[in-house]
Order: structure tokens, then sequence, then C-alpha cells
């Protein structure tokens, strides 16, 4: 795996696309949908708006795929033009007030949350701000580094990483609200690792 966490296989695929290899194109998108949701979603916080900006993104890949000079640099590359793109839609939408989100992506979770505590986090990330929403789901759903989600936000990796631990600290507060005791902390174990 390399660097932003691009298989060998993956770079295969990647090169065939910049070769113009329709069907690899089309593998490579659909495969790169879910991480593009995902961050579209944790800067919308819409379901709708996410869906049109990650589409944009990915239709700004296709034609620009062949531009790309790093192949093993694709999936950064892809997630800043994902990031660039939904921030270019919450400024053409700038005077809404984004919804709260029906359901946070699909993504992996380390062990399964049951429904209530599912709820309770889609509604704590859904109350952070996107400057600290994007680095969670970059780091914790996209598996991506603070240098690497650096990258994509053009920050540096230290402002990533104090953006994580406020959006970590921050999120805590929210989940330990109103619970019984030791029912957020089971929780964030659960969450596999928010306090570290």
């Amino acid at each position: 795996m390399e660097g932003n966490g691009t298989m060998p296989a993956d770079l295969a695929l990647i090169r065939r696309a910049q070769a113009g290899e329709p069907g690899a194109l089309h593998s490579l998108l659909e495969g790169a949908w879910p991480d593009a949701y995902r961050v579209a979603w944790s800067v919308l916080g819409d379901p709708r708006r996410a869906e049109d900006a990650a589409q944009e993104a990915l239709a700004r890949v296709m034609q620009s795929i062949g531009s790309l000079r790093r192949p093993e640099l694709f999936r950064a590359w892809l997630l800043r033009i994902v990031t660039h793109e939904a921030w270019r839609e919450l400024r053409r939408h700038s005077r809404e007030r984004p919804a709260a989100p029906e359901t946070l992506p699909a993504c992996p979770a380390p062990t399964p949350l049951a429904a209530e505590e599912r709820l309770d986090l889609e509604a704590a990330l859904a109350a952070l701000g996107p400057a600290h929403r994007l680095p969670l789901v970059l780091h914790y759903y996209s598996e991506l580094s603070s240098a690497e989600i650096g990258a994509v936000l053009g920050i540096p990796a230290a402002t990533v990483r104090f953006r994580l631990a406020t959006a970590r600290q921050r999120l805590r507060q929210l989940l330990e609200g109103p619970r019984p005791e030791g029912e957020a902390a089971r929780l964030d174990a659960t969450l596999g690792g928010v306090r570290r």
C-alpha cells in the first residue's frame, strides 16, 4: 500500500484509466464514489448537495485524469478536487443553513454501533463545523494521515492535528452530554479511538 492508501492494483487501474481505457475509468470512478460522497457530505452536511458536489468532482477527475503526473497520489488528488467542489457548493448556497444529515454516509466501523449510538454520532458530527468535521471524516473514515489530510485541504499537517484534537474534544463533549454514567465511555470505546 502506498502512503496515501493507494494499492498497487489501484495504480495499474489508474494508469489504464489515464491511457484512456473506458472500463478502467468507470471502475476507478465507481471505486472512488464512497470517499467522494463522504468528503462532500462532511463539508456540506446535506445528502443531496453532497451527491451533486461529489458527482461534479468526479466529472472533473474524469476530464483531467490524464494530467495527473503521479498516479500514486491519485487518492489525495481526488479528495482535494472533491473538497474544492464541496466548498464551491457551500459558497453558492451560503445563505442557506445546511440541514442535519439524515444518515451518516456508509463507512467501515471498527465495531458495530447500536442504532441509538449511531444517531448520536451522526448528530454530533453534524453539529461540528466543516473545518472540524472534514478532518475527522478524512482521518477516521478515509484513513488518511495528518500529512495527507493537509495535502487535501491545503493546510499544514500541524493545523490538521490541532483541528483533529479540537474536533475530538468537541465530539466527546457532545457525546457525553446527558448520558447515564459509564455509557459515554462505552460509546467512546466503541467509536474506535475518538479519544486518541
